[in-house]
């Protein structure tokens, strides 16, 4: 970026509410934008710049009576379309600047980087106020031992099936071919529900359920029905009805890209060439074979060319995706499985397509459920506000987050030659979260799905090499950072686990082998979640991040949170909040231990424990 002038460091606008005055309008509803500038700044003028039927239009903004620190600019504004992409340009003495998403530079910038409003969207309004809780099913809790997979009970790839012991380690895939099975079931899951609860949470996402032949369930033979071996679908309607009672919304999981070998459609289509399902698939460019996910047998692509297939996934009232929003299981929530992959196959490149015709069909039926999907690549063409209502937000949060704490890459498991396992700086956090933050829309931002753990990667107490204050500090940063936050089990009680299936171990109920010490404190940073306004739905400014030291405010309009994580040694660092618009002498009050903080000469001096995190209001 151009370097500016010190004043454009407390230049400020995000999408929240605190400057935009209803973030969810309607078309042809009248808003109100507001820009914050220091009122000592060398502006002379601030020009919101729209852009209308494709074209700019620079409208004059007017400063408001100020008589602090900082002045607001603001400017009445009719929405006359569904998306409307708008930045500022501030005329100084220092020059012209402009301000985006990405923010004040002297030069322009492409309109990626534009701030952007959405008329007349569908959001998910619950999911600010939800903290999920992943579960692994097989791996969490067996309720009905009725249920279980028994030893033999059938092959898969040259491996029978076999009860794995509650706890013991799962098996090498090269062993195991993933049909090794602690038989955790959905009863085992409703009897864990008051200890969930006593987490705070108040959102479950489970890994598949429907009927497979894995302990992973991502081949899915049966979309219709739910793996007789976790209890069915009376299993699921008496969870739902479970979570219910304490208040809880539950999201699934399924693979619109692909289904199981064994699946009927497949099956059918392997036996009669001319069967109706035959067109569900495409066949490898030799004519030989039906296409696979990444060359796995056991997974065989689906072909979205199909229209019949469409109907089958999501158009019809009893498709995959619409069956189970519907009564008595009335999911909240789909999780879809390789996203990125989802319609996309050679000269077909389906999956805007799909996404866009996929949601007013699931809105139709539920206009607030949440579709969020599976990208560990640039998600952000595909939640833009048509298509998905968030992400797996891997690279806006997920995996820049487990490098800055424990130089954890993409690819460092595997031990791929791209990955890299040195520790991100924290300049380059900070500049990772806001060039994906402000790649979508910030009431989008709001609703990315955040982890610092998940099924498909190592659990983050090997990522910070056993270090619990390293897995606190991660867990603060989860639950303040714009998004959804989701714990994955056990992360809470200092589960460890390498790359999968190592992951997947069953969580252990004797509770000498938990951490208690870390579950009281994942219990408490998930409480200041849940209580506070501003982490919820919040606008997001950074402040500082240098050395070992992050730290960012949460606005709302009735509430100023500023969070503050160190990763390293303990040592004293001075933190700028005058760009935060903290006037000298104002206190902040730490929102734990209650301890209070003031702002001399701009500035907050606080000596910082490794690992720590403050949550300080103010």
């Amino acid at each position: 970026m151009v370097l500016a002038p010190d004043w454009t460091r407390a230049v400020h606008h995000d999408g929240s509410a605190v400057y935009v005055s209803n973030p969810y309008p309607a078309l042809q509803e009248t808003i109100t934008l507001q820009i914050r500038v220091p009122s000592d700044a060398p502006v002379r003028g601030v020009f919101c710049r729209l852009l209308e039927d494709g074209e700019f239009r620079h409208l004059a903004m007017h400063p408001q009576p100020s008589d602090g620190p900082f002045t607001l600019w603001a400017l009445r504004w009719t929405i006359r379309e569904p998306r409307t992409e708008y930045s500022f340009k501030l005329l100084s003495s220092d020059g012209a600047f402009y301000y985006s998403a990405q923010g004040a530079s002297r030069a322009d910038h492409p309109l990626a980087y534009d701030f952007a409003i959405l008329a007349n969207y569908q959001a998910p309004h619950w999911v600010r106020e939800t903290v999920f809780y992943q579960i692994f099913p097989d791996r969490f809790h067996n309720g009905d031992p009725s249920l279980d997979v028994q030893d033999g009970e059938w092959e898969r790839e040259g491996a029978l099936t076999r009860r794995l012991p509650w706890g013991e380690q799962p098996l090498p895939w090269e062993q195991g071919r993933s049909v090794d099975f602690a038989n955790g079931d959905l009863p085992g899951i409703r009897l864990k529900l008051d200890y969930i609860a006593a987490l705070g949470v108040n959102g479950l996402y489970l890994t598949p359920i429907f009927k497979s032949s894995s302990n992973h369930r991502y081949d899915i033979n049966d979309f219709n029905e739910v793996d007789p071996h976790l209890g069915g679908n009376q299993a699921l309607a008496d969870l739902r009805a479970a979570l219910d009672a304490h208040a809880m919304r539950l999201m699934l999981d399924i693979t619109p890209n692909h289904i199981g070998e064994r699946h009927y459609w497949y099956q059918d289509a392997l036996a009669d060439p001319t069967s109706r399902y035959a067109e569900f698939f495409k066949r490898t460019p030799d004519g030989q074979h039906f296409e696979t996910w990444l060359g796995v047998s056991s997974l065989i692509k689906l072909n979205y060319a199909s229209q019949t297939l469409r109907d089958a996934m999501y158009r019809a009232p009893d498709s995959a995706i619409r069956r189970w929003l519907a009564a008595p299981h009335r999911i909240d929530g789909w999780r879809l499985d390789v996203a990125n992959m989802t319609g996309n196959l050679r000269e077909d490149q389906l999956d805007h397509e799909v996404w866009r015709e996929m949601r007013p069909y699931a809105k139709g039926d539920n206009p607030n459920v949440y579709l969020m999907g599976e990208y560990f690549q640039d998600a952000t063409p595909h939640t833009q506000g048509t298509e998905l209502d968030a992400a797996m937000n891997y690279q806006g949060f997920n995996t820049p987050t487990r490098r800055w704490l424990g130089g954890e890459d993409i690819g460092v498991a595997d031990g791929k030659p791209f990955g890299d396992p040195t520790p991100l700086p924290t300049e380059a956090l900070a500049e990772q979260y806001r060039r994906f933050m402000g790649a979508v829309p910030y009431v989008i931002a709001l609703q990315q799905f955040n982890q610092i753990g998940s099924h498909d990667i190592t659990r983050i107490l090997r990522v910070v090499k056993g270090d619990k204050a390293l897995v606190k500090l991660g867990t603060a940063l989860l639950m303040c950072f714009p998004g959804v936050p989701c714990l994955y089990y056990g992360d809470e009680i200092g589960l460890d686990g390498g790359k999968d299936p190592d992951n997947r171990r069953c969580m252990p109920w004797d509770e000498s082998e938990w951490d208690h010490d870390l579950l009281a404190f994942t219990r408490a940073w998930v409480g200041l979640r849940r209580s506070h306004a501003a982490l919820q739905s919040g606008g997001y400014q950074l402040l500082y991040a240098e050395g070992d030291t992050l730290a960012f405010l949460r606005q709302s309009a009735a509430q100023r949170l500023v969070f503050v994580g160190h990763r390293g040694a303990a040592a004293e660092v001075t933190i700028p909040l005058w760009p935060g618009g903290f006037a000298d002498g104002a206190t902040l009050t730490d929102c734990l231990t209650k301890d209070a903080y003031t702002v001399q000469a701009g500035d907050l001096t606080l000596r910082l424990a490794h690992g720590q995190a403050l949550l300080l209001e103010g």
